[in-house]
């Protein structure tokens, strides 16, 4: 399996720094200093980079910034008010394990949309978050810019029944597989009004990827929008002693995908918790799915998924 790591890149607005390059501002104006770190201690000794380019838009200010230069920061002077800060396709992390004397590149997924917003107050701070999801292929590694996180990963692969519009030329039966990565944020237990017990997974931070795809309609259309999308997805035990999952994966941004997958009973139960909810462990269970687009080019899928849920432990 594939062991994974949540690299988290926060753009904080704080006081002018010494070292880095600086972008100046009219000294008489009142305005916000935004920092962007683009180097990076990690929890395993090594040191992280990020080469970026950003474009920052605000009331009275735009910025084409590209930070490439090796520099340790990059400082602002911004005017108060909304401000847009979009990081650019173009990113690459590095990485150096021996003091910083040479650096390799990482494999990293970006989990959230790649604009963010912050209000810049003149003399207060505030702070824009990127968070990238890093595949190692080394081992478990948590690499943290002050957040310590636990990736996970939903993985197999995707037997399809059939298309339309958009996914109409993928053959009946062609398998295609899949991963979404995320941050789990939230895992809740709650007793419905039946008797049933929910376990409910919820994520932050996300990115799928589609391999295989020879259509390319998933991995070209589908996997770009459901960058920093909403998983939800749901272990419930039944008062009759069944069990059953479902959840729904949802894109924020066009073509807005949805993915839906379940109700399905499990055919060889999971073990129970102490509490009597469904434990939270490795399982790879085919359960049926559909997969809704939106927009100029709509269209629909449905099939079977070979469903592999990949805890990470704490």
């Amino acid at each position: 399996m594939r062991l994974l790591s949540c690299l988290f890149l926060s753009l904080v607005m704080l006081a002018p720094l010494a070292s880095g390059c600086t972008a100046p501002a009219d000294a008489d104006a009142d305005t916000g200093t935004l920092e962007l770190p683009l180097v990076q201690p990690g929890s395993d000794g090594a040191i992280y980079r990020l080469a970026a380019t950003f474009d920052i838009e605000g009331p009275a200010s735009s910025i084409h910034l590209v930070a490439t230069d090796n520099e340790p920061s990059v400082t602002l002077q911004l005017p108060p008010g909304l401000t847009n800060v979009t990081l650019l396709d173009d990113w690459a992390l590095t990485r150096s394990t021996d003091g910083g004397g040479t650096f390799r590149p990482v494999s990293a997924l970006l989990g959230n949309r790649n604009l963010q917003q912050v209000r810049v107050l003149a003399n207060h701070t505030d702070q824009v978050v990127f968070q990238f999801l890093v595949r190692s292929p080394d081992g478990d590694l948590t690499v943290t810019f002050g957040v310590t996180d636990h990736p996970r990963e939903l993985a197999g692969g995707m037997v399809i029944d059939q298309g339309t519009n958009l996914f109409a030329g993928y053959p009946h039966n062609v398998q295609v597989d899949f991963a979404t990565y995320y941050k789990l944020v939230e895992l809740d237990k709650n007793v419905l009004a039946d008797g049933s017990k929910d376990r409910v997974f919820a994520s932050d931070a996300t990115a799928t990827e589609f391999f295989n795809d020879g259509v390319g309609a998933l991995s070209g259309t589908v996997a770009p929008a459901l960058q920093g999308g909403i998983l939800v997805w749901h272990l419930i035990a039944r008062p009759d002693g069944t069990q059953e999952i479902s959840g729904e994966l949802d894109a924020l941004v066009a073509p807005f995908p949805v993915l839906t997958f379940g109700p399905h009973t499990f055919g060889f139960p999971l073990p129970f918790d102490g509490d009597g909810f469904v434990s939270d462990v490795f399982f790879n269970e085919s359960i049926p799915f559909s997969l809704e687009v939106f927009g100029n080019v709509p269209g629909r899928m449905n099939g079977t998924m070979r469903f592999r849920n990949v805890p990470v432990s704490n």
